[in-house]
């Protein structure tokens, strides 16, 4: 297994796993529209994938946006589409990506990473490492 940040030759196939993760939440395919906005996001470094390789081909991704938070004065990661591919999954894949995320964090000098979760996933992640509360996360939306 290899341990990597996105380079440009995997981004379809971090289309496919993508497609995957959206399905096993029950949330709907990208639109092409949000496929551009997200292609462009990547290309512009505002959001970094980590992915995992098996034999060439991508099993598992995550993706973390940097942001200046004030509550620490510092670099902080916002956490998401973290997915392990079903065949894959109580294999240590999820461990390992993110102990590659956190130490890339750590030499970045980036100093929290922040992740919102539904409840069933608290302990999963506490086991990952994502061990300090942060009181409630609450998002506003435009789309409302």
């Amino acid at each position: 297994m290899i341990y990597q940040k996105l380079n440009s030759t995997d981004v379809p196939q971090l289309f496919h796993l993508m497609q995957q993760y959206k399905k096993s939440i029950g949330e709907p395919d990208l639109s092409p529209e949000q496929t551009a906005k997200l292609k462009s996001a990547i290309a512009q470094s505002k959001i970094q994938f980590y992915v995992v390789k098996h034999n060439d081909e991508l099993i598992a991704m995550c993706s973390v946006s940097i942001v200046f938070s004030t509550y620490l004065c510092a670099k902080n990661g916002i956490f998401e589409d973290f997915f392990v591919s079903e065949n894959y999954r109580h294999k240590g894949v999820a461990r390992g990506l993110t102990s590659y995320v956190f130490e890339d964090m750590r030499v970045n000098d980036v100093v929290s990473v922040w992740i919102g979760c539904a409840d069933i996933d608290v302990e999963m992640y506490k086991s990952l490492g994502f061990r300090i509360p942060l009181g409630n996360l609450l998002t506003w939306s435009s789309q409302e």
